[in-house]
């Protein structure tokens, strides 16, 4: 398809180049970025020029993409027999459907769009390649795979990920690029055996998070907290977080809660409010989260403030839970064949999933 803004597609890409947004546009301003995605107006209207050459390299429009509704874009390349199922993807796709996130079309969430190419019609967006069985050291792997197997157009635009088998030799679950578009998922039966879909929906939520800007307790490194309901922690992302009518969630945490004293723990209050309408699991059973747990496994629910490190990370520290709605950075549009930016690190293991009890002993 001729695009017949050529000189405006050239001027966009460059400023979209730097990295910096564009303010909130009126109805149909090409130069801008409605819905904040870091996908210009022009791009999702008329398609993507990403050379500059008078072509369409990316057909957003016939892709499902909104100029004034947040896109996300996926491409998922997967090792033989590891493909998540159409139901794991569908579920996905609905828990970025129904996050809080503002949209100038008067309506809420982001809309995830997955390419796994011919396996899946309904998730077929042109791309998605069955790759050849291997470990990953690091994520360099997974780029040498998307410089093979992908569009270069695809690289501003489209986030990267594999299903694969394995990642190092401990049995990391996957890594993501932080502030990136790179991730895996290596839940295969190598390290995991047969893991169950929530550990590969939550795994793919959690990754897929890291590339969003989020760290495993938000805007920090301090994992396990319970009073931080989000998949990018450790705590839930293997299990998602249990809602008091039997539904899973999967999603990010979408309130501030409370930051929890590990100096004086009252455990009578559980997590706060944070925790209301989830059943959280401590100890052996699960707990009503804002209602009380026993954190120190002692058998009782007591309302005297505690030293009680809850996070078990050996420190006795405050613990605080953002809200990740603010926190979500959309990329800018990286151009370079290796992103630069950090990998995050602290993985979750398989043998850790197992002292979790999210798989069998061996």
């Amino acid at each position: 398809m001729r695009f017949s803004r050529k000189l405006a597609t050239v001027a966009i890409a460059a400023l979209a180049f730097t990295g910096l947004a564009a303010p909130a546009a009126s109805a149909y301003n090409y130069a801008y970025d409605s819905d904040g995605d870091r996908l210009l107006d022009i791009w999702e209207i008329e398609g993507y020029d990403y050379n500059g050459d008078g072509y369409i390299d990316i057909d957003f429009p016939a892709l499902g993409a909104d100029p004034y509704h947040k896109d996300i874009f996926v491409e998922m390349d997967y090792m033989p027999g590891l493909m998540a199922s159409e139901a794991e993807l569908d579920t996905i796709v609905d828990t970025f459907a129904q996050m809080p996130l503002w949209n100038p079309d008067g309506r809420t969430g982001i809309n995830l769009h997955l390419d796994a190419g011919s396996i899946y019609p309904r998730y077929d967006l042109g791309g998605g390649n069955q790759v050849p069985h291997q470990g990953f050291t690091n994520l360099g792997d997974v780029h040498d795979l998307r410089a093979i197997h992908s569009d270069i157009a695809r690289y501003r635009t489209f986030h990267y990920m594999i299903w694969g088998d394995y990642h190092g030799t401990n049995g990391s679950s996957g890594a993501g690029n932080l502030n990136g578009r790179v991730f895996t998922v290596t839940v295969g039966p190598t390290h995991w055996g047969h893991a169950s879909s929530p550990i590969r929906i939550g795994t793919f939520i959690h990754e897929l998070g890291h590339n969003l800007g989020l760290e495993h307790g938000g805007d920090d490194s301090v994992n396990y907290k319970p009073n931080y309901t989000s998949i990018m922690n450790y705590k839930y992302q293997l299990e998602g977080l249990r809602r008091s009518d039997g539904s899973i969630y999967y999603g990010y945490s979408t309130s501030e809660g409370m930051t929890m004293n590990e100096a004086a723990i009252i455990e009578t209050r559980g997590i706060g409010q944070q925790g209301r309408g989830f059943s959280i699991r401590y100890g052996n059973r699960y707990w009503n989260a804002h209602q009380g747990i026993d954190f120190d496994g002692d058998g009782r629910v007591e309302s005297r403030p505690q030293r009680i490190d809850i996070n078990k990370d050996g420190r006795i520290s405050q613990l605080s839970a953002p809200n990740d709605m603010e926190m979500i950075q959309f990329q800018p549009q990286h151009f370079f064949y290796r992103n630069a930016s950090t990998v995050e690190v602290n993985e979750m293991t398989a043998d850790k999933a197992r002292d979790m009890g999210y798989l069998p002993a061996e």
